[in-house]
């Protein structure tokens, strides 16, 4: 039945996204960071964040060395050869990828909207906090999780086709190319008094607090990268993730990233504690960053998975599940039913092999609506899930550049809702919602 829907809703809505595309309208201007807060105190404007995103529409990028190395057999050289390529150029330029003169880099767009969006240092955005005993044992604080993230420019490739036009984002056949290459810098509030791992862990400053202390220090505590690899037969993924540990040899706190894991599919029908082979994991970090009552694994079954994510996920299966709407059954993550005796059905729908460019849940909903909606694929990107989710809230929140009516509502969005019960959609007339400061963050989940 929902196969035969899905054929309909297809026929009906397709023309709202294939072959859409119309020139970019001149007063569709997207910032880099949260306008709303605005400049910081003491700083000026030129010391913002400035994002990249002039995306190429092709490159002569060459697909990375490290696709050479195969990731079954020997996972710590791949991992490492990653995160090389990754640092190479970036280090020196504190991570403002516009100065890197080795390759190009750039941000995802449209992560600027809302309390949790770019904020003016470095353009981190806000993630889900970390749990009591999540990152140590013992150490009952929540604390706040700030990351930014990059793409390669075979990557920003397919960031040039979603958002040809900036304010109405083309969804349409989104696959990466081979050798696209994504990470991810996390960053905590914690400090090494609250988790002695982090001793000597990179410092940011980052606008993060509310005034007169708005200006907060935040320590780099865990990497994540992704790779368009077409030997992941599962999923044309491989995911992986390091951890800072203070205690490792050296002087360089960059050199002091250890690997945590790697994963290139959900070993879907592989139960606790069954073993797992399409999951690597680090077994010298239990009891450092996992293995306590609180933290028995970092993901479900022992999957991959940072220490800063929700220990009832993996960081294939998450990615997996990237698409818009995003499912309004499962969200990104494998939420319990109400029936607990279904848990591992549903654990085995969620933990799926999504193949690149394939759909999660085909059928979903708008936020806050009962509209049946065909899901489109983004290929394992949440930030252009996240992007668009945010572009689409900042519609309903008629935000500029939504908020005058210069702007046409894009197709991807659902109509913002009407300003005067029963009458005309309006984006000019009434109030605008985001004279309610928490407006976006309202209307959107926590992506992770």
């Amino acid at each position: 039945m929902k196969l035969r829907f899905l054929f309909a809703l297809f026929s009906i809505s397709a023309g709202l996204f294939i072959g859409f595309q119309q020139a970019a309208n001149a007063a569709c201007v997207v910032p880099s960071y949260n306008q709303k807060r605005g400049i910081p105190p003491g700083f000026t404007e030129a010391q913002g964040f400035k994002g990249r995103f002039d995306f190429p529409a092709s490159t002569s990028e060459p697909v990375p060395a490290f696709l050479s190395i195969d990731f079954t057999q020997d996972w710590r050289a791949y991992i490492q050869a990653v995160l090389d390529y990754s640092f190479e150029g970036n280090i020196a330029v504190d991570f403002k990828v516009a100065n890197n003169n080795t390759r190009n880099w750039y941000h995802a767009l449209w992560m600027h909207p809302g309390n949790s969006g770019r904020e003016f240092l470095h353009g981190l955005t806000k993630e889900r906090a970390t749990d009591p005993e999540q990152l140590a044992e013992g150490v009952t604080k929540s604390f706040d999780t700030w990351a930014v993230g990059f793409y390669n420019a075979l990557g920003a490739t397919t960031f040039a086709k979603v958002w040809s036009d900036p304010c109405s984002p083309r969804i349409d056949d989104i696959y990466f190319p081979v050798g696209t290459t994504s990470f991810k810098l996390l960053f905590t509030t914690a400090t090494a008094t609250d988790i002695p791992y982090l001793a000597g862990a990179p410092e940011w400053d980052g606008d993060i607090g509310r005034a007169p202390n708005r200006i907060g220090k935040l320590r780099l505590y865990q990497i994540d990268i992704a790779v368009r690899d077409p030997r992941s037969l599962q999923t044309g993924w491989v995911f992986g993730t390091f951890v800072y540990q203070g205690d490792e040899p050296g002087t360089d706190p960059w050199k002091k990233l250890v690997p945590v894991g790697l994963s290139w599919g959900n070993d879907r029908f592989v139960p606790p504690p069954g073993q797992l082979r399409q999951n690597v994991l680090n077994d010298t970090l239990e009891g450092k960053i996992y293995g306590w009552p609180a933290r028995k694994e970092l993901g479900w079954g022992g999957r991959v998975n940072g220490p800063a994510d929700n220990q009832i996920s993996s960081c294939v299966s998450c990615h997996g599940s990237a698409q818009y709407p995003r499912s309004d059954d499962f969200g990104n993550l494998p939420r319990q039913p109400a029936t607990p005796v279904d848990y591992q059905r549903r654990l085995l729908e969620y933990f799926r092999d999504i193949f690149a460019g394939g759909v999660f849940d085909g059928e979903s909903r708008y936020f806050g609506t009962q509209t049946a909606v065909l899901a489109r694929p983004l290929d394992y990107s949440l930030q252009l899930q996240a992007g668009i989710e945010r572009m689409c809230a900042t519609v309903t929140a008629r935000e500029a550049p939504f908020n005058d009516g210069t702007v046409p509502v894009p197709p991807v969005c659902p109509a913002p809702p009407a300003v005067v019960a029963g009458g005309p959609e309006s984006l000019s007339a009434g109030p605008a919602l985001a004279d309610r400061e928490d407006t976006i963050d309202a209307l959107l989940e926590p992506i992770r």
